[in-house]
Order: C-alpha cells, then sequence, then structure tokens
C-alpha cells in the first residue's frame, strides 16, 4: 500500500514537471497559452499551484500512523547502526565506560567472527584460485601428452594430477562450508548486538552521535531512507479533502496536457510539410548527381586505355625481372635448407632438455606430497597432545572451582569468626575503660575521704585545745 501510494505522488510530481517544461513552448510559437473553455468544474478548486502537493496538517493524529512512522524510525537508526558497527570495533576503548561489559564482550566476540570470516573468505578464495591452475595445468599437459605419448615420466605425472585436483576440489568445499557457517554465526551475533541496543537507547544515542565517517553507500541509502520517511509523512498528513483537491488539480493539469497534444499534432504535420519540401530538393539534386556520374562515365573509359598501354610495359618489365629473381631465388633456396638443419638440431635438444625438467617436476611434486603426509602426520600427534593437555587443564580446573567453593565456605566462617572476636575484643576494651574509670573514681573518693578525715582530725584537736585554756 505504501509503495502504492509513494508511485502516485511520484507520477504526479512528474506530470507538474512534464507540463511546466511544455507550457513555455506554446508561447514561443505563438500560440495562444491558455486552454479552450470547457465544462466547468462542479466545485471551486481551493489549491495553491505552488503547495499542490504539500498537506495542510502538520501532525499526524491516528494512533495507526503513529506507530508506522515510528517503525520507520526505529529502522533509519538501526541501519545506521548497522553502518556503524565497523567504526564502533575499530574504536571499543573509546566506547568502553558507554556500552557496557555484556555490549563489549558481544562486540568483541563480533569482531572475531569478522575476521575469521575475511581469513575463512580469502582462504577460498585462494583454493578457488589453486584449483583453476590446477585445472589448466591439467588440460595443458593432456595436449603436451597427446603429442608425446612414448614419453613414461611425462605418462607417470599426468596420473598423479588427479589425485591432487581432488584433494584441493575437498578442501575448497571445506572451507566454503566453513564460510556459510562463520557467515551464520555472524548474522545471529549481529542480531543479538541490535536487540542489546535496542534495550539500551542511551548508549545507541551516544554512539551515533560519536560517529562522523560515514562510506558513500551508507550515507546514500540513509539519504533515500529519509526520503521516505517524508514521502510517508506527507501520505499520512494528507486528508480524503486533500487527496479530492488534488485529483481535480491533477485532471485539470492532464486536460491542459492533452490541448498540448493536439497542438503538437499540428507543428508535426507543418514538420511535414516541411520534410516534403526538404525531399523535392534532394530530388533535384540527384538529377545534377546523375548528369556527374555521365560525365565520370566517360572519363573513365578514358583512363581504361591508359591502364592497358600501362599494363602491357608493367608486363615486359615483369619478364626481366623474373629472369633476374631465378638467380636470386636458387640462393634463398640452399640457404633455407641449411637454416630447417639447425632448427632440427636445435628442437631434438630442446626436447631432450624438456623431457630432463619433467623428470625433475615429478621428483619434486613427489617430494610435496610426501612432505604432506609428514606434516598431516604431524599436525595429528599434536592434536592428540593437545586433548590430552586439554583434559588434564579441565581435571584441574575443576579440581580448582571445587577448592574455590571451599575457600569461599571457610572464608566466610572466618569472616564470622573475626567479626565475634572483634566484638568480644571491644566489650573487653570497654569493660576495661569502664574498671579504670571506676577505679580512678574510687582513688578519688578515697583521697577526698581522707582529707575530709585529716581536716576533722584537725578541727577536733583545735577544739580540745581550746576548751583546756578556757577551763584554765
Amino acid at each position: 500500500m505504501t509503495t502504492t501510494m509513494s508511485e502516485t505522488i511520484m507520477s504526479s510530481v512528474t506530470q507538474m514537471e512534464t507540463v511546466t517544461m511544455k507550457l513555455p513552448n506554446r508561447a514561443a510559437h505563438g500560440i495562444n497559452p491558455h486552454p479552450p473553455p470547457g465544462p466547468k468544474p462542479k466545485g471551486k478548486l481551493m489549491l495553491d499551484p505552488q503547495r499542490a502537493l504539500e498537506p495542510a496538517r502538520k501532525k499526524l493524529s491516528t494512533l495507526e500512523s503513529e506507530r508506522i512512522m515510528t517503525v520507520l524510525i526505529e529502522t533509519i537508526k538501526r541501519t545506521q547502526l548497522i553502518t556503524a558497527l565497523p567504526f564502533i570495533m575499530e574504536n571499543l576503548d573509546r566506547f568502553n565506560v558507554v556500552l557496557g561489559t555484556d555490549l563489549l564482550k558481544m562486540l568483541e566476540d563480533h569482531k572475531v567472527i569478522i575476521q575469521s570470516f575475511e581469513e575463512l573468505k580469502s582462504q577460498a578464495d585462494r583454493m578457488r584460485q589453486k584449483e583453476l591452475d590446477a585445472q589448466a595445468e591439467r588440460e595443458q599437459s593432456s595436449e603436451e601428452n597427446q603429442d608425446e605419448q612414448g614419453d613414461q615420466g611425462q605418462s607417470g605425472n599426468v596420473g598423479s594430477r588427479p589425485s591432487t585436483g581432488m584433494s584441493m576440489t575437498s578442501q575448497a568445499e571445506n572451507a566454503m562450508r566453513n564460510l556459510l557457517l562463520v557467515a551464520r554465526q555472524m548474522q545471529h551475533s549481529c542480531k543479538n548486538i541490535m536487540r542489546t541496543f535496542s534495550t539500551n537507547p542511551s548508549t545507541m544515542t551516544a554512539v551515533l552521535k560519536e560517529w562522523h565517517h560515514q562510506s558513500e553507500g551508507a550515507q546514500e541509502l540513509i539519504e533515500q531512507m529519509g526520503e521516505m520517511k517524508n514521502i510517508l509523512m506527507n501520505m499520512l498528513l494528507t486528508t480524503p479533502v486533500e487527496e479530492e483537491e488534488r485529483n481535480q488539480f491533477l485532471r485539470e493539469i492532464s486536460e491542459r496536457e492533452r490541448y498540448n497534444s493536439g497542438v503538437i499534432t499540428k507543428l508535426e504535420g507543418e514538420l511535414q510539410a516541411a520534410l516534403d519540401d526538404k525531399e523535392n530538393e534532394i530530388r533535384k539534386k540527384n538529377d545534377v548527381i546523375r548528369h556527374l556520374q555521365a560525365d565520370l562515365h566517360q572519363i573513365e573509359k578514358f583512363s581504361e586505355e591508359l591502364i592497358r598501354r600501362t599494363k602491357s610495359e608493367a608486363e615486359k618489365q615483369e619478364t626481366a625481372d623474373t629472369k633476374n629473381s631465378e638467380g636470386k631465388k636458387l640462393k634463398l633456396q640452399q640457404e633455407s635448407a641449411q637454416l630447417n638443419t639447425q632448427l632440427q638440431n636445435h628442437i631434438q635438444e630442446h626436447r631432450e632438455h624438456e623431457q630432463n625438467l619433467r623428470r625433475r617436476k615429478f621428483q619434486i611434486e613427489t617430494e610435496v606430497e610426501n612432505w604432506i603426509q609428514k606434516y598431516d602426520q604431524d599436525m595429528g600427534e599434536r592434536q592428540e597432545e593437545f586433548e590430552e593437555i586439554d583434559a588434564v587443564y579441565t581435571e584441574e580446573k575443576k579440581q580448582l572451582n571445587e577448592l574455590e567453593e571451599r575457600f569461599k565456605t571457610l572464608e566466610a566462617e572466618y569472616n564470622q569468626i573475626q567479626e565475634e572476636r572483634r566484638i568480644a575484643r571491644e566489650r573487653r576494651e570497654a569493660a576495661e575503660r569502664e574498671l579504670q574509670i571506676s577505679v580512678m573514681a574510687a582513688t578519688t573518693i578515697q583521697a577526698f575521704w581522707r582529707s575530709f578525715k585529716v581536716r576533722k582530725a584537725l578541727k577536733g584537736k583545735k577544739k580540745k585545745k581550746g576548751g583546756k585554756k578556757g577551763k584554765k
């Protein structure tokens, strides 16, 4: 539905541009640019010709239209984010705080998957190129085998190449399967990253603000999606009344187009008359050309006679030159025989040298196959050793996990015991402080009490002395 409406709007714009281009042509030919009076429309046309395709409303009024625009805007954001993924993965340190641990881990895994995809792609391309080179080499060797069927070294070489070609084909197929698997992993990783960004709109906004280096293709795609958003907004803001007024405007434009077609037909008739006049002029020129061709024929007759005379003289000269050339021909034939003998000798030498090179090539290929087998055997042994070490590592990792769990339990108990000891120590320290305070208070009280008793005793002695003096 959206595509149909957008096509309708684009066709309307095209029609308006066509009419705008053709109206000045009518005025230039001296024809009345205004169409003849026709049937009057039922209602007055309320549209401004300069704003015929612009809606009156500026905001969406229905929930469905808002949902449509929300979906399109979200699609544009995701497109921007997908095109920004290479920039984000190149600058992970820069977005470390904004992305978070989960999203950062997913982007690092996605970067590793992309690197694996590029490596497998280059490997598959190399395998394909090697396969094509091997096929071309086999075709060339088969042609040489047909020329030299008696060469045993060459027959052995031809027999060893199909197995190499088959192994290269299987390696290429394995590489393509691995490439497809990595491509699927890359698709799933990209979907997971998009879902995680959808749950973190602030992260998406922060990343898109920092992204300023867009490629030409991505920029063009985003601009086209923005244009589609504007077209869709225009369609959703257009009311049925505006649509009817627009259709009425287009009908009037169509009537003017039909009038222009009539004017064009009239001008085409005038053009045909001018072409007829031109044909008459051409016919007259052709008559003049025929007269000139007759004169040329007479001249050709005179020239043929002159040619015959010249030819007879040339034949006489040719006979004399032929006699002189026979002596040179014998001499050149002798030189040619000597050169052919030398050529045969060189060919024989080169064939022997080629056979030696073919034998050496066969030996080298055999050595290469032996090295490949040895490499496969060594790699198998290394793989078994790796699996054994991996099994030991897994067992030790399991024991480590168990010890860590036990350590966590002991650590909790140790912390609890330390807490109880700390509380007991604080209680003891508080009791000791209270005891010190009590001792100091008791000491102070005892000191005051002793001083009080001493003062009291001194007062008693003074009273006794005074009494004794009075009795005397």
